[in-house]
């Protein structure tokens, strides 16, 4: 099993997608924090303040929560460049027609498939905590408005978005196998990054709402509005939800991956 991930993880670390992807995110990271500075350091502008309507969270300043919320969950770049590179991870066996070889080595596969998903985890990982410790540390150095406060808002929240993350990461990966194809994957990922499913979410949970007159929102329940929608300030109860959440997606995103790695046929 080790070895497998080593194998793929080296395969990342050469791969010319992976270096173009990290050079894409290293420019996002400073137009995010040109976005920030326009926001809440520009004298035209006042004081900023948005409004999250269906938490009631009202945001005037510029904390460590609210940075973490603008470069991995408002701004789509950071999500739609995750999901490009899961899909060519995932992918690049079929494509190289290196399954025909791993596959056929191991009579049940799923030691192949665990290993594969934690080396894309591994990496996503990676790319999460640089990604959002950079843009937390050069937005505390260069926008003013920065405040040092709400450090346990942060901590949460950083925590939970990244249990989200890598929950998505793993519907994509088992998106992409089951399919054997980068467009099956490509298309579903960036439909979700770019928030698509998240304004029928919306919408269809309103409409539940309605027909049944019940207090619930039901878009808490679909993992890419709590991954866009969640912040360390909600409380504890909406914690705990997104986590079983993402918890559930996960487990069901893997299981299917597994269970297709079962399938004797192997198309490449």
């Amino acid at each position: 099993m080790f070895n497998i991930f080593r194998m793929h993880m080296y395969r990342a670390s050469k791969a010319v997608s992976t270096y173009v992807i990290l050079g894409i995110l290293f420019v996002s990271l400073f137009l995010t924090l040109g976005l920030l500075i326009i926001a809440y350091d520009n004298p035209l502008m006042g004081m900023v303040s948005v409004t999250m309507s269906e938490s009631g969270l009202s945001i005037s300043r510029l904390t460590p929560s609210v940075v973490h919320l603008f470069y991995i969950q408002s701004s789509n770049t950071y999500l739609i460049l995750v999901t490009i590179f899961s899909v060519i991870f995932t992918n690049c066996d079929f494509t190289k027609g290196f399954a025909k070889n791993t596959y056929s080595m191991f009579e049940s596969r799923r030691t192949l498939v665990f290993s594969k998903w934690l080396a894309l985890v591994t990496c996503i990982t990676a790319s999460y905590i640089v990604y959002s410790f950079a843009g937390l540390g050069l937005s505390a150095a260069c926008v003013r408005a920065f405040k040092s406060a709400k450090w346990g808002d942060y901590a949460v929240g950083f925590f939970v978005v990244y249990l989200c993350l890598i929950s998505l990461v793993t519907m994509v990966f088992w998106i992409t196998s089951l399919f054997k194809s980068p467009a099956g994957g490509m298309v579903i990922g960036i439909l979700i990054s770019s928030g698509t499913f998240t304004l029928i979410e919306v919408l269809f949970a309103g409409l539940f709402a309605r027909i049944t007159h019940l207090d619930i929102n039901l878009a808490d329940y679909f993992l890419d509005y709590a991954f866009m929608s969640y912040h360390g300030s909600m409380g504890t109860v909406a914690t705990i939800r997104t986590i079983l959440v993402a918890l559930v997606y996960l487990a069901l995103a893997l299981t299917m991956s597994v269970f297709l790695s079962d399938r004797k046929d192997v198309n490449v």
